[in-house]
Formats: structure tokens, sequence, C-alpha cells
């Protein structure tokens, strides 16, 4: 088995572990009674070393969960466009996650300050990703016709031009509207793909 093969696996892995603990502390948290983080490793199944390199304080693990509950998994987003060509699953992709982040805003901008504040000092990924995954599983069903290269630089690039950090930047730094954000963003994503003379 090459090393591809080996980090490909892991970072599954990791997905998959992510998702049950997401998944165990929604269950908790409908319960409407006070947790810990030890009580969602024993409903997840997961030992408390490994949901604190996940997770390492509550507010964390609370606030991404509050975000998934609105969120379409990954792999649904891939399905809704697996047959159309490469730009227009891009874009699909962008203005989900972009809808997203405006119909939900105030959640994701509270949920971005405490992933901020956790992550000065800290050694581990604290985000999910969700953006990342959906646009590996994209760009993955186009490696023929894809460089590494261009693929993890779309992959970054696409990443950037969507979600609650563009939307920030667009709305408080440039002063531009949801709707003047959205196609803005597009034609960003619309000028890499035509650099790179790819639909």
């Amino acid at each position: 088995m090459n090393k591809f093969s080996l980090d490909k696996g892991r970072v599954n892995q990791k997905i998959k572990t992510r998702t049950r603990i997401l998944n165990a502390a929604k269950e908790l948290m409908s319960q409407n009674k006070k947790i810990s983080l030890e009580d969602v490793a024993e409903r997840a199944n997961v030992g408390r070393a490994t949901i604190y390199r996940y997770f390492p304080k509550i507010e964390l693990l609370f606030a991404e969960a509050s975000l998934d509950i609105h969120s379409v998994p990954a792999e649904e987003l891939f399905e809704k466009v697996k047959d159309q060509p490469l730009k227009e699953q891009i874009l699909y992709v962008q203005d989900y996650y972009n809808k997203l982040a405006q119909d939900h805003e105030v959640v994701f901008r509270r949920y971005l300050s405490t992933a901020l504040t956790e992550s000065i000092g800290s050694n581990h990924k604290i985000r999910g990703a969700r953006r990342v995954h959906a646009m590996k599983l994209i760009l993955e069903s186009h490696k023929s016709e894809l460089s590494e290269k261009d693929k993890k630089n779309l992959e970054n690039a696409s990443t950037i031009l969507m979600g609650i950090e563009s939307l920030i930047v667009s709305k408080d730094v440039c002063g531009l509207s949801n709707k003047e954000t959205n196609a803005t963003l597009n034609w960003a994503i619309e000028m890499i793909l035509k650099g790179m003379r790819t639909d």
C-alpha cells in the first residue's frame, strides 16, 4: 500500500470519527441537559484523549454541532452534482456554502470566533473542513483531467472563495451585499477555471 492510500485512509477515518463525535453531541444536546466532553466521548464510543484531540473545549464542540445540524454532508452534495461538468460542480458547492453562511450568519460568526480563539496556541486542526471534503470529492472525480498540483491548488482556491470567511471579507471589508458577494465569488471561480482552460 502506497503513502497516498495510507494518507487517504487516515483522512477518511478522521472524518468518520469526527462525524461520530458530532452526531453524539447533537443527540445529547437534543436532551436539553448539561453535558461534558466525557459524556459525548462515551456516547460516541471514543476515548477521552480522542475527543480532546478533535474538540479541546465543549464550547467548540457545541458551536460545531450547531452548524452541523444545518449542513448537508459533502457526500450528499457530490451526489447531486456528480454527473455535471467541473465548473457547474464547483459553482453549485460554492453557492451552497455561501447560502448556508448567509442563512446562518450569526451562528457561523460565533463559531468562527470560538474556533479562532481556540486555535491560538493549539497544535491541533480545530475546524471541520466541510468545504475541503466536498472539493476533494469533486476533484477526485476529475483526476484524469487535472495534474496533482492543479487539483490541490483548485481545492484550496475554491475553498477560500466560499463560506463564512469570504462572506465576512466581502461584507465587512468590501461593503458588498449578499447578492454582490455571490456574483463576485462566482466570477472568481469562473476566472480561475478559464485560466486553467477547463470547464
